[in-house]
């Protein structure tokens, strides 16, 4: 017991040796409860390496042997499968840890010097060692047996999903695999700083590793969210060739070309290049440039309210649409009207069939007014007051004559 004459001292001074005195009483307590905790755990482990323990062990051996045969024989939906996946890794693991580890206690009460490792290390191993086997195995059997996550990823084609099964059985492997070991490390005395440590340095380096990989596969959960096009549609990607979306998937998506070939497209250039989806628009543009010859110019007026009235009254002109039809340029050889209206369908050959009526129709209006078509061409006049020595004038004489003689 510890006197305090508050005498001597003032309240604030009182107070601190107060602050410290709890902590040291607070630190000898963790101190002293430490040396109990590691000795609970290890008179646990020990228990099970007594001849008492091996016996206790038998017997939930036996119980858990019992319960597996039970539950394979008469479990319904996926009890047997998680029977048979997990009865002979638990089983074999848990009894070599038991009798191994009984009999490494033995040697290492007679001879401690020339075990070089625990007799509860191995245990622990063999029993990190079996809960993996086990996961390893229902994992590939629930994987096997069942078929939500090919429904989810969508997958039809039988070969695909027999792909797809082994790709994800491998990645969960793996993964079973790596913490396995990491918790075999740490059994045999490595800190855990150190293998958290090591695992976030093999992360990292997988990451950079797999970065081609890994932005596929993001590209691919964004094309499923986002749904910007859905497998039927006629796409058009920048430096890629047109075509039809056959089956998006997560590393990449096949698009068959117009001339039937298939494009396999990784799924990170649809987030750095623009998509154009045809199958999207409300109406299909008619936008041309008709030529006419200058002689046509007192006539252009006529021609274009004629092609406008065209549009206004044809059935598959869209009417809520823009529609220009007007004399929009002077061409060297030629005089332009513009005409520009949108289709009501979006079918690319019903816009064709539509476009060709409407060419028509324009063609037949511009014949009826007297005009016609400019063709690129050059007209040569002779200049005034030229003799017949002219080489211009020679050049006209000739053809004058070539075409009598025709």
């Amino acid at each position: 017991m510890l006197l305090i004459n508050c005498d001597c001292c003032d309240k604030g001074s009182f107070i601190s040796t107060l602050i410290q005195l709890s902590s040291v009483r607070f630190a000898q307590t963790r101190s002293s409860r430490m040396p109990d905790t590691q000795h609970e755990l290890l008179n646990k482990i020990d228990f099970f390496q007594s001849q008492e323990g091996v016996l206790v062990g038998t017997v939930f051996l036996a119980v858990l042997w019992l319960i597996l045969v039970l539950l394979d024989k008469y479990g319904r939906r996926i009890g047997p499968l998680v029977a048979r996946s997990i009865r002979r890794p638990l089983l074999l693991g848990f009894s070599s840890a038991l009798y191994l580890g009984w009999l490494l206690h033995l040697l290492e009460l007679q001879a401690k010097a020339l075990l070089p490792i625990k007799s509860s290390s191995v245990s622990t191993a063999l029993v990190v060692i079996a809960l993996g086997w086990a996961t390893i195995n229902l994992g590939r059997a629930l994987l096997l047996q069942s078929n939500r996550i090919q429904l989810w990823l969508k997958v039809e084609d039988p070969r695909d999903e027999a792909m797809l099964t082994t790709l994800l059985d491998r990645i969960f492997t793996i993964g079973v695999i790596v913490l396995t070991i990491a918790a075999l490390m740490v059994t045999f005395g490595v800190s855990t700083a150190a293998v958290g440590a090591l695992l976030g340095g093999a992360g990292i380096g997988l990451g950079f590793g797999t970065q081609q990989i890994s932005q596929n596969f993001l590209a691919g959960f964004m094309l499923f969210f986002t749904r910007p096009f859905t497998e039927g549609d006629w796409i058009c990607v920048s430096s890629f060739d047109d075509g039809t979306v056959e089956k998006i998937g997560w590393y990449h998506t096949r698009i068959r070309t117009f001339d039937r070939r298939p494009l396999y497209i990784p799924n990170s250039i649809f987030a750095t290049k623009p998509i154009e989806n045809p199958g999207r628009m409300y109406n299909r543009r008619i936008k041309a440039s008709i030529s006419l010859r200058y002689e046509d110019l007192p006539r252009i007026e006529a021609i274009t309210k004629n092609v406008r009235s065209l549009l206004l009254n044809h059935p598959d002109i869209d009417q809520k649409q823009t529609i220009l039809v007007n004399f929009n340029e002077w061409d060297s050889s030629s005089i332009n009207m513009m005409v520009y209206c949108f289709t009501k369908t979006t079918v690319w050959k019903d816009w064709l069939d539509i476009q060709q009526e409407v060419f028509l129709q324009i063609a037949n209006i511009v014949q009826k007014a007297g005009g016609d078509f400019a063709f690129n061409c050059t007209t040569l006049y002779p200049a005034p007051n030229l003799n017949n020595d002219n080489p211009i004038s020679r050049l006209s004489e000739d053809l004058k004559s070539n075409t009598s003689l025709q």
